[in-house]
């Protein structure tokens, strides 16, 4: 979590950045918004990078952490079953 508070913070700090950069430039309005157009573009492509490596690894931590959980409790039922077989033989 502290991860994308930070990383919005950042985005958001280079995106105010360019955009100032951006409009104080001596050029033309159409030039400026494509300017900005491109910025926001090559930003999002970014992000959606960042986003995409910090989902998959979400992911493969919580397969994980269900195959541990599954080990567990695979673990435990068996012993309940050796333990249940010995009090009540079939």
């Amino acid at each position: 979590m502290q991860t994308l508070k930070t990383l919005g913070v950042v985005l958001a700090a280079g995106l105010i950045g360019a955009a100032v950069a951006l409009l104080l430039a001596p050029t033309s309005g159409e030039e400026t918004r494509r300017r900005l157009s491109r910025g926001v573009d090559d930003e999002k492509r970014r992000m959606m990078k960042k986003i995409n490596r910090e989902r998959a690894n979400l992911v493969k931590r919580g397969r994980r952490a269900i195959e541990e959980v599954t080990d567990i409790v695979t673990d435990e039922l068996e012993a309940a079953q050796k333990k249940i077989s010995k009090v009540v033989p079939l």
